[in-house]
């Protein structure tokens, strides 16, 4: 299955604690690497000064002009763009916040579930007060590590009260929905029943569907079905992927099952879809 999207790990420029950042020079230096489509397993907060930026991230594809904030999720495909302006680039991996508490990954979810913020130049200053101090601290000893660390937290927690003050037309999460969010962002192409994540979650299916369609007016079911084919869209889209290692990649017992599934949502096969994909990027 050579033919997948690339997914690349922090390791440009890499240390012990996973954690990187990069300004204008180094981060365009880096962009230049790779104009393929492909993902990454960590986050980045990017921060437009100046300029503008065409953010290309799975099927969004959003002029964004300074002051802003640029937002990629861990897996979110996307592609390098041609920068005009200056930027600032926070990338931070899992690891590096794996024993903050659930209010903070619920935060961090988020803030994340966007791919931009247009901001004011006093809220960036704000920001930009938070990353020269990053700035002025080695992450190589403790409490250079620490004071990362808490920095990382207050530039999570402002950027989110900027997602809050700038709204998307989207609902905004509760804990359950949170929680089921996050378990499905890494389970949905092993598991496709509700009851494994009511089960995972220590609730009944009953009071998942509740708090669910609560806050997205959907289905856990639809939801699920919703993450197996933007997964199977990004993919065809992205990739030379055949039909049937697609199928075994997202879980589904058989390769007709699948190709049930997609045309079902698609209106058309997933062969179908690639060629029509593959005819408009060449277009």
């Amino acid at each position: 299955m050579n033919n997948i999207l690339p997914k690349y790990q922090l390791d440009y420029p890499i240390d012990q604690n996973d954690f990187s950042f990069m300004e204008s020079e180094e981060l365009f230096k880096f962009l230049a690497i790779n104009h393929e489509p492909h993902s990454h397993d960590y986050f980045i907060l990017s921060f437009l000064y100046s300029g503008s930026v065409l953010h290309l991230a799975d099927f969004e594809s959003d002029r964004v002009s300074a002051p802003a904030i640029l937002l990629l999720d861990i897996d979110r495909v996307h592609t390098h763009p041609t920068v005009n302006g200056r930027i600032k680039s926070v990338s931070f991996s899992q690891k590096l916040i794996s024993d903050r508490g659930s209010v903070f990954f619920s935060k961090l979810n988020e803030l994340f579930s966007r791919s931009s913020i247009k901001i004011s130049v006093d809220e960036l200053g704000q920001i930009d007060s938070i990353l020269c101090l990053m700035q002025k601290h080695n992450i190589s000893n403790l409490s250079g590590l620490a004071i990362i660390r808490s920095l990382l937290d207050v530039l999570v927690v402002y950027c989110t009260m900027l997602s809050e003050h700038y709204p998307t037309m989207e609902i905004p999460t509760n804990n359950v929905y949170a929680d089921f969010r996050k378990l499905l962002k890494s389970q949905f192409t092993e598991h496709h029943e509700v009851t494994f994540y009511a089960d995972q979650l220590n609730i009944t299916t009953t009071v998942l569907n509740q708090q669910v369609k609560q806050f997205t007016g959907k289905s856990p079911k639809q939801l699920i079905d919703e993450h197996l084919l933007i997964e199977a869209k990004r993919l065809l889209y992205w990739s030379k992927i055949t039909s049937r290692e697609l199928s075994w990649k997202l879980g589904f017992e058989t390769d007709s099952y699948f190709n049930r599934f997609f045309k079902k949502y698609t209106g058309t096969t997933p062969k179908e879809y690639q060629k029509n994909s593959i005819a408009e990027q060449s277009y």
